[in-house]
């Protein structure tokens, strides 16, 4: 993997507050309740990057995480000017900022996810590779979107599909397109650089490899 790629990145999924299992109220709607405790995040895989490695143990506080992606609707009523094509209401958000889905995330009362975050809701507690198990399957993330016949008057065509699209992808807690679809926006900066910014989850069109839980893109902070 390059040290950079080039990606239509969404701000996807947002984590709200930690706290202690005892004192949390019911879930919001459209998220899933991560509880607290170990997971294992990383890995020992040799083809992937320095700084993905090594697998190990990390401990976080019980958080909430949406379960599928944030659409274009639902970005379109923070961002008036954020534009798409009729009929792609319910596509992923794409295009976006690593700051503009920061201010989004603020604007609905939450925050982006960490790194850590992201790959316990996708990959469980139990290490394993993709949010399904350890095997690729192809039918359990999104297909590219085909080409359109006609020329849309917004914009490029997106090849993205509707978020929550494979429910047969999901990951154990129950978030979907954490494998596929999008990009996804998370927090921190890879080995402390604050130019580039960290992406999760492969997107259409990919390989195989970003889609691996463990992995990551990098992208500039500004990159959309």
């Amino acid at each position: 993997m390059k040290a950079l790629l080039r990606a239509s990145a969404a701000l996807l999924f947002l984590a709200g507050c930690a706290q202690t299992p005892k004192s949390l109220p019911p879930t919001p709607n459209g998220m899933v309740l991560i509880p607290a405790g170990d997971a294992l995040v990383g890995t020992d895989d040799p083809d992937s990057d320095d700084e993905r490695r090594p697998l190990h143990r990390v401990s976080l506080p019980a958080f909430w995480i949406d379960r599928t992606e944030v659409t274009n609707a639902e970005f379109a009523r923070f961002r008036p000017g954020h534009t798409f094509a009729p009929g792609q209401e319910k596509l992923p958000a794409t295009g976006v900022t690593y700051d503009d889905a920061a201010a989004y995330a603020r604007w609905v009362g939450k925050r982006l996810p960490t790194e850590d975050e992201w790959e316990k809701a996708a990959r469980g507690t139990d290490g394993r590779a993709y949010p399904w198990g350890n095997r690729w399957d192809k039918s359990k993330v999104a297909a590219r979107a085909p080409k359109p016949t006609q020329r849309l008057a917004c914009g490029k065509p997106s090849r993205v599909r509707p978020v929550g699209s494979v429910p047969a992808g999901a990951s154990p807690f129950g978030c979907l397109d954490m494998a596929g679809n999008a990009w996804e926006w998370v927090q921190g900066h890879p080995n402390g650089n604050p130019e580039q910014r960290i992406l999760k989850g492969g997107a259409v069109g990919y390989s195989e490899r970003g889609c691996r839980s463990y992995e990551r893109g990098i992208e500039g902070a500004k990159a959309t």
